[in-house]
């Protein structure tokens, strides 16, 4: 899928198109009899009631500028022990690199490789095995990594409270980066070309970051997992039962959703399906999905 934001091109590259998560245990406090009608919205792309099933993408953003190539997060990757997701554990033959290759991206013309959270479905294809070792897959990039969050996961780990799938994902597409100097530590308004600048979206995990586009032609937000599911543009207090402080996510997601709706601006999560973005509409003190056709 293709999409322009102003005069960038935003490419998106798929690792799953169709990863399932329990609906109401992902989405605990999910009133799913409220919906009523805008079930309608959801279903069958987002969600399936009868099957409990919340439906998301795994995917990569990539956007070109002026010559220059910039990655948004980079999914599962392949050849990586993850054993409490079984089809994710140990993959190969995805396919992904030459996806991205017939869009007429080598790897190594990669400029910068944005990682907007450290979760393992967002650093996956950051290295890939070389002679025995993790090597960058994007030999020329600058990885960028929140300097709140790289410092969360550490003193998460020393304390045993990260869970231990995302402390492999550490050990096998963040850390052999961070050991090979390919790792920039960047905070809020760091900016990566005009009008292109990263903004703090905490909750999910605490140092969650997203891309803010501010071009004369368009302006929008990857918001990585800020805002996880359509859902939660209809019920904003919903945080998933994956966020490191569901309270404080509810409200990055709130801030997020009430300049959306009141600026015009789109928003790109990470795991949306079908056109894999959305406006915001402002409806009396709550909120509606506008999807581009």
């Amino acid at each position: 899928m293709r999409f322009a934001i102003g005069e960038i091109v935003v490419d998106v590259v798929i690792d799953d198109d169709d990863f399932e998560l329990p609906l109401v245990e992902f989405l605990p406090g999910l009133d799913l009899a409220a919906l009523g009608q805008d079930r309608t919205l959801f279903e069958p792309e987002f969600i399936d009631v009868g099957r409990n099933v919340l439906r998301c993408a795994i995917q990569t953003f990539v956007l070109r500028l002026a010559g220059r190539t910039f990655l948004v997060d980079t999914c599962i990757g392949e050849h990586k022990e993850r054993p409490e997701i079984p089809a994710w554990n140990q993959r190969s033959g995805t396919g992904y690199l030459d996806r991205l290759r017939r869009l007429g991206v080598d790897p190594a013309s990669v400029e910068v490789v944005f990682c907007t959270h450290l979760h393992i479905d967002h650093v996956g294809w950051n290295t890939v095995r070389a002679d025995g070792s993790w090597a960058p897959t994007f030999p020329n990039a600058r990885y960028l990594v929140g300097r709140t969050e790289l410092a969360d996961w550490p003193a998460r780990k020393d304390a045993g409270t990260a869970p231990a799938m995302n402390v492999r994902g550490l050990q096998d597409s963040v850390l052999p980066l961070v050991e090979a100097g390919r790792v920039d530590l960047v905070d809020d308004g760091h900016e990566l070309a005009p009008g292109l600048a990263l903004t703090f979206l905490p909750g999910h995990t605490m140092g969650q970051m997203g891309l803010r586009i501010d071009r004369p032609y368009g302006c929008a937000v990857f918001c990585g997992d800020a805002v996880h599911s359509p859902l939660q543009i209809l019920q904003p207090g919903v945080s998933t039962s994956s966020c490191l402080d569901p309270g404080l996510a509810a409200t990055t997601r709130r801030t997020l959703l009430e300049e959306a709706a009141s600026t015009g601006r789109l928003i790109v999560p990470g795991h949306f399906r079908g056109a894999r973005r959305a406006h915001v509409r402002a409806t009396g003190g709550s909120f509606r999905p506008v999807f581009p056709e």
